[in-house]
């Protein structure tokens, strides 16, 4: 991983972890529409066979997650260039 995509990841992620839950929640809605995070819920269930809601929840946040981080990152460059 190159040196300016790791300092823009950890930029993002420590963004993250400065936000209040209200605040995750509007970056979420400002990207994805609820069907939109429902694909991703129903994408684990399919492929990876996971039924309980609890685990549902935590993985499509790390896939919502990965995904804002990947729109961050392309944000960026297309401003840099």
């Amino acid at each position: 991983m190159s040196s300016e995509k790791q300092q823009i990841l950890t930029s993002f992620f420590q963004s993250l972890e400065k936000m209040e839950s209200e605040d995750m929640m509007a970056m979420v809605e400002k990207h994805l529409k609820d069907e939109d995070v429902e694909l991703f819920v129903q994408h684990i269930e399919t492929f990876y066979g996971i039924t309980d809601d609890e685990e549902l929840g935590m993985l499509a946040q790390l896939m919502v997650t990965g995904y804002l981080a990947a729109k961050h990152e392309e944000s960026l460059k297309s401003t840099l260039n």
